[in-house]
């Protein structure tokens, strides 16, 4: 009786461990996300990246695990100029001034939030520490029309396969959130 007591325990946390969490996610309802066919990232000198400070390894992470995402679901990159919406994220470390100065550089207000143009199913209690931000950001318009936020909970004893592996699993269930039907095809490695 005891061993499949705990037989079953253990069976409960492995699934809960192993469960792909859903992201929750914002959205501009004005925009026309069925148009987005290409997509960009800012350069590594560019002002956003000065919003905040990380270690070039978690921005290849993250940057490859966007590309390799957007790749499997038919969006090409482009230069800046011509990208239909620029790729933006932020780790938040629990410094809300880094935050605000990444907010005012994607154009994002989270008191629009409550105005009638923000849409969701599933959207974001808050932001805790560790939690991993996706803008999309219109460049005609040079603000962010779609935000996605999922918590990393990245450890500082981890090695880089356990987090480059936790930074995949975030980033498509962030862009699995995409407001298009087609977009629902997960990142596998």
């Amino acid at each position: 009786m005891f061993k499949v007591l705990s037989a079953s325990i253990l069976f409960i946390f492995l699934g809960a461990c192993s469960s792909v969490q859903k992201a929750g996610v914002v959205y501009h309802d004005s925009f026309n996300f069925s148009l987005v066919k290409s997509y960009s990232l800012y350069d590594r000198n560019s002002a956003f990246s000065e919003t905040q400070s990380l270690l070039d390894t978690r921005r290849n992470a993250i940057e490859i695990a966007i590309e390799r995402t957007m790749a499997k679901n038919k969006f090409s990159y482009e230069v800046l100029d011509k990208a239909d919406v620029i790729i933006t994220y932020h780790v938040f470390n629990g410094k809300r001034d880094e935050f605000s100065k990444y907010n005012k550089a994607v154009h994002f207000c989270t008191h629009c939030l409550r105005a009638t143009t923000w849409k969701t199913e599933r959207q974001y209690s808050s932001i805790s520490q560790g939690s991993l931000v996706l803008d999309l950001v219109d460049p005609k318009q040079n603000r962010s029309v779609w935000r996605s936020a999922y918590p990393l909970d990245l450890k500082d004893k981890e090695n880089s396969a356990e987090t480059n592996d936790r930074i995949i699993q975030a980033v498509s269930a962030m862009l699995a959130e995409y407001p298009r039907t087609n977009f629902n095809v997960k990142l596998t490695q």
